[in-house]
């Protein structure tokens, strides 16, 4: 199993070089000048070229990549352009908040997802089951900015049951922590759950036609028990791969949600930077993305060799 997990890791390690390169080479080519938007509307043309050279963005793309790397390779992921701000230190005020969306996302993901699909499973071609997969396809179809906007209307502003906007830390307690993201995060969820439950009810159905499932049958085992020990394991490979494959639709989806909910997240950061050409905190929060993204395929991988001990060989 540990030799799985280092070669996952180390596989990834080239992924994650290009990503960087790609990422900070596009940049690059968007239209504007960091060094004219930092030196001021009034700004002379020679201002402006000592602002650039002071920032180094006189030299070549790759050099300044090359330079950029060698710091973020001991830790070091540069300066805002915009605040003078360590990268790190803006990262660790904003990551907190887009964790704690995706935690909140994941979670109603499998609390809805994950029922709804075994219910269908188990009752298949049911009035139920047909319904079920309207409104998934219904929810699938809806980008979630539309869900966000459609939830904070009735919700948050004609009848203020949450906060329309702002983020309140766990320190502040559980109960304001929650009320702050339990709107975004079902908007976030919405298509993820309905993803899943579809993906859960397309295997539960296949396994439960299996012959070994008829022997458990006929053996009178409970119907919980057929589904809960030999069911779900057995078509869990499919289900585990959409929970992981579901955190980076979530990262994804933060973009526009900690946006339109003024969540000082990750999204919200990415936005702002990406206006300003703020270029190392958007390679920070690429990296940073990418990471957690390497990190949940590692996870999804150990977790296929709990489920079937083949892929550990």
């Amino acid at each position: 199993m540990l030799n799985l997990i280092a070669k996952r890791i180390a596989s990834a390690v080239p992924m994650l070089l290009l990503v960087s390169f790609f990422v900070y080479a596009l940049v690059d080519l968007v239209p504007g000048d960091a060094a004219a938007v930092l030196a001021g509307d009034n700004a002379t043309p020679e201002q402006i070229e000592q602002t650039r050279q002071a920032l180094g963005l006189d030299q070549p793309l790759i050099v300044r990549y090359l330079d950029w790397l060698g710091g973020a390779l001991t830790g070091d992921l540069g300066t805002s352009l915009y605040s003078s701000q360590s990268v790190v230190h803006i990262l660790g005020e904003r990551l907190p908040v887009t964790l704690s969306l995706t935690l909140v996302t994941m979670l109603i993901v499998i609390a809805v997802g994950l029922p709804a699909g075994i219910f269908a499973a188990v009752h298949p071609n049911s009035w139920l089951d047909r319904t079920l997969t309207v409104l998934s396809s219904v929810a699938m179809a809806v980008p979630p900015f539309i869900v966000a906007l459609a939830l904070v209307i009735p919700l948050a502003i004609l009848s203020p049951i949450f906060p329309a906007t702002g983020y309140a830390p766990l320190a502040d307690g559980a109960g304001v922590w929650l009320q702050h993201l339990i709107l975004p995060a079902i908007a976030i969820a919405a298509i993820s759950a309905a993803e899943l439950a579809r993906q859960t009810r397309a295997s539960l159905v296949d396994v439960l036609g299996k012959d070994y499932i008829r022997t458990t049958r006929a053996k009178g085992l409970l119907r919980s028990t057929i589904i809960g020990k030999h069911g779900l394991k057995n078509a869990g490979v499919p289900i585990v791969t959409v929970l992981g494959l579901q955190v980076s639709r979530v990262l994804a989806g933060a973009v526009t949600v900690e946006f339109v909910f003024a969540l000082p997240g990750l999204g919200t950061l990415a936005v702002s930077s990406v206006f300003s050409r703020d270029v190392p905190v958007i390679l920070g929060i690429v990296m940073l993305c990418a990471v957690l993204i390497v990190l949940i395929n590692v996870l999804v991988d150990a977790t296929y060799g709990y489920l079937n001990p083949r892929v550990r060989v």
